[in-house]
């Protein structure tokens, strides 16, 4: 006996998926390259959140310029940065150092100086960023003026980011101080190259640019290497 099979119903089409948020995203770049990737780009995925949640200056590709320099520095080594503010660049040159026997000096007087940096007292919140972004251990703090810590300063330095006062005669000092220090070959990097801070760009083309060789920049941030002996 014949009998009329109703039809299957139609397959409802599934809605689309909707696109992943950025965070679950990042979270699974980093689980793959922690699986299959090279070490300093894990490196750079895991850190670069915890740069980004710290308040600074830098333009768009300077930390990971930062990182990629500290990282670059061969163990051990030691790192001097004269100007800090809240930590944004401490942060990036320190993430740069995990896992090697390599250290940040961050000099600063965390008071903004009273020449270019209207806010005062940030000691605090700079400890506090260091401590929450896990670099508190590649960070030494030595509180004070820059040429006032250069009075007792001693170690070789690989790598010199000057950030500090952009008033030339201040900037100035920073170099001459700090750069005797600097081993053949190290690095050194001057933010705010331009003409907005006329101080530094004086500075930089004048002084310091022609005791460097490999001069480059990332944006505003002029960088080269000492000359070898």
């Amino acid at each position: 006996m014949l009998t009329n099979t109703p039809p299957p119903p139609a397959a409802t089409p599934l809605p689309p998926t909707p696109p992943l948020p950025r965070r679950i995203k990042l979270r699974l770049q980093r689980a793959y390259l922690d699986w299959k990737g090279p070490r300093r780009e894990r490196q750079w995925l895991y850190s670069w959140p915890f740069i980004n949640s710290v308040e600074g200056w830098m333009t768009l590709g300077q930390e990971r310029w930062l990182f990629e320099a500290a990282y670059s520095l061969a163990s051990p080594a030691n790192i001097v940065e004269i100007g800090s503010f809240k930590g944004r660049s401490t942060v990036a040159l320190a993430s740069g150092c995990r896992g090697r026997r390599k250290r940040v000096f961050s000099i600063d007087t965390f008071d903004g100086g009273g020449w270019d940096l209207d806010q005062r007292d940030f000691f605090a919140e700079f400890s506090e960023n260091v401590k929450r972004c896990r670099v508190s251990q590649h960070v030494t703090v030595l509180r004070g003026k820059s040429t006032d810590v250069a009075s007792g300063w001693s170690r070789p330095i690989h790598m010199l980011f000057i950030d500090g006062c952009h008033e030339y005669e201040a900037a100035k000092a920073d170099f001459d101080c700090y750069f005797p220090h600097v081993v053949p070959g190290g690095i050194v990097a001057f933010h705010d190259v331009n003409e907005d801070w006329p101080g530094v760009l004086r500075l930089w083309n004048e002084t310091v640019r022609d005791r460097l060789v490999d001069v480059g920049d990332c944006h505003s941030l002029a960088h080269g290497r000492k000359r070898k002996r």
